[in-house]
């Protein structure tokens, strides 16, 4: 049986290969994202592919958006990321970053729910 934070890092090593398939079989039936409701890209994304939704929107909102994985770790029932996000305006603005933690809480070997938590997020907001 693979720990929460292998799990974590099978879901967004199949999302940073767009395998979104991959990514919507290691999603539980129920999963939900939450981002911060204020972000252009916020609120609530249900279902098994919420996640795929939620980074076409993000992904949307910028000229450019990467993402680089610095760290998961977890526990028995959750794992966290931290990672940088580089967002480039589309207005032609400078591109700025931001460090964001992604708590996941598993049940049954699969991501039911993932709260997204940015350094920043009023920046993120104004600057789209």
């Amino acid at each position: 049986m693979a720990t929460p934070r292998e799990l974590l890092s099978a879901v967004y090593a199949a999302a940073g290969e767009g395998d979104w398939d991959r990514v919507e079989a290691l999603l539980h039936p129920d999963f939900v994202l939450y981002e911060a409701q204020h972000l252009p890209f916020g609120g609530e994304w249900r279902g098994r592919d919420a996640l795929q939704r939620c980074a076409a929107a993000m992904h949307g909102t910028w000229a450019e958006a990467k993402v680089d994985v610095h760290d998961i770790t977890g526990s028995d029932s959750w794992a966290v990321v931290v990672l940088t996000l580089t967002m480039t305006p589309k207005d032609g603005g400078e591109p700025f970053s931001q460090t964001v933690c992604e708590a996941g809480i598993f049940e049954d070997d699969l991501l039911k729910e993932l709260r997204i938590h940015y350094f920043d997020a009023a920046e993120v907001t104004e600057r789209a």
